[in-house]
Formats: structure tokens, sequence, C-alpha cells
């Protein structure tokens, strides 16, 4: 978990103190979430999904795939189909 939770916020540019706050969790408590001192319950795991936008099984390292990875690549598929109808439609 102290390698997800760590990774999304350096990727985001987040501060420990903004993310707590947001969190209305203390720093410190944040802080042992990362360096796995304290184990975190259904109900944080569930509002760290929901902050940082991924899946429970992504924050706990269950799944390799964030929600934010998995939407880019949606994204870019999106704007490829709609290239190829364009230029489809402009042969016809």
């Amino acid at each position: 978990m102290k390698t997800r939770l760590a990774e999304l916020m350096t990727k985001r540019g987040l501060e420990r103190k903004k993310v707590a706050d947001d969190l209305e969790i203390e720093r410190r408590t944040l802080d042992n979430y990362i360096n796995e001192n304290t184990l975190m319950n259904s109900d944080i795991i569930k509002r760290m999904a929901e902050y940082f936008n991924v899946s429970t099984d992504y924050l706990l390292g269950v799944d390799e795939l964030s929600n934010e990875f998995l939407n880019e690549k949606i994204d870019t598929i999106c704007n490829e189909l709609k290239e190829l109808v364009y230029h489809l439609n402009r042969r016809s």
C-alpha cells in the first residue's frame, strides 16, 4: 500500500498535508498509512480510492491498472475511432 499511496500522491503533485486535510484525517495518521505502520480500515480505503479515483483493488495492490490509466486508454481509442470514421466518411 505504501508504494501505491506514495505513487499516487507524487504523480498528482499532492502534499501529505493537503491529502490529510482533504480526507479529514491527521497528517501523522496519513504518514502511518503510507509507511505501513497502521493498517487502514475499510472506510478509509474506500475514501482514499474515491479521492484518488482508483479502485480499492488498485489501492491495495491487487489490480495493476488504475482507473486513470484505463480512462486515458479509452480516450485514446475513442479519438482514434473518431479519426478513422472521419476519414472513411471523406472517402464516401
